[in-house]
């Protein structure tokens, strides 16, 4: 515990005085604690406490009362999707903050995204291809080496319609194609080589949401059109 809080508070001097200093507190609907009570004590502790504002990507923590809006709720689902994670708390946790209880829900100051793919990011993102329609050209793909390794055919066969691959991701990649087990493996909940690569690299980045579309290995090989044979 001394390791961490040393850590985020080189000065503990600092920390026993205002220990969410550089910390941003979005208050959500209403607790035991009346408003102007729980502001003024989240402000003498350091931090900026923003009370019915929106829940945002650079919030450290949101505090949920009853009455808290639904759609500001939602809008946490939305963050948490994109790798944005700020910490909940409820009137317990609320309780513990006042009475002290500091470094059980204590947050560093530098927010990091830390996306977890999930089968919900599948289905949301995920790209349905037409017979007799070319929606992939031009793009940039990206296929993981154990679905080129299967099947040796496919760069020629995606090149041979105005469609790139490759088995890196950069800025230019706009789809991700799901090797078969590895879709199997988030739709278990269960990670892989694949699917880590492509959290660490969403991760690294800039982007401040995961704009990728997503399609099936099965699915692309279909649409292809070419005879299984041929590609594996």
């Amino acid at each position: 515990m001394t390791i961490q809080q040393t850590f985020l508070f080189p000065d503990m001097e600092a920390y026993e005085t205002q220990p969410l200093k550089g910390r941003i507190v979005c208050i959500l609907g209403s607790f035991v604690q009346p408003a102007k009570e729980l502001t003024k004590r989240l402000t003498q502790m350091g931090a900026e406490c923003k009370m019915g504002t929106k829940v945002s990507r650079n919030v450290h923590y949101v505090l949920v009362g009853n009455d808290a809006p639904a759609d500001q709720l939602e809008y946490l689902h939305t963050l948490a999707f994109h790798g944005y994670h700020p910490r909940v708390l409820d009137q317990q946790g609320v309780d513990r903050l006042m009475e002290g209880h500091i470094a059980s829900l204590m947050v560093d100051t530098e927010i990091r995204k830390d996306l977890h793919l999930t089968w919900e990011h599948y289905m949301q993102c995920c790209m349905k291809l037409e017979a007799g329609r070319n929606n992939l050209y031009t793009k940039e793909l990206f296929v993981a080496a154990d679905v080129m390794e299967r099947t040796p055919g496919l760069s020629i066969a995606l090149g041979n319609r105005g469609i790139y691959a490759n088995t890196y991701i950069d800025d230019s990649t706009d789809v991700l194609v799901m090797g078969n087990d590895s879709l199997q493996k988030l739709k278990e909940g269960i990670s892989d080589d694949t699917l880590h690569a492509i959290e660490q690299t969403y991760n690294q980045s800039h982007a401040q949401s995961f704009r990728y579309v997503l399609l099936a290995e099965a699915e692309l090989k279909e649409w292809l059109d070419v005879p299984l044979s041929a590609l594996d």
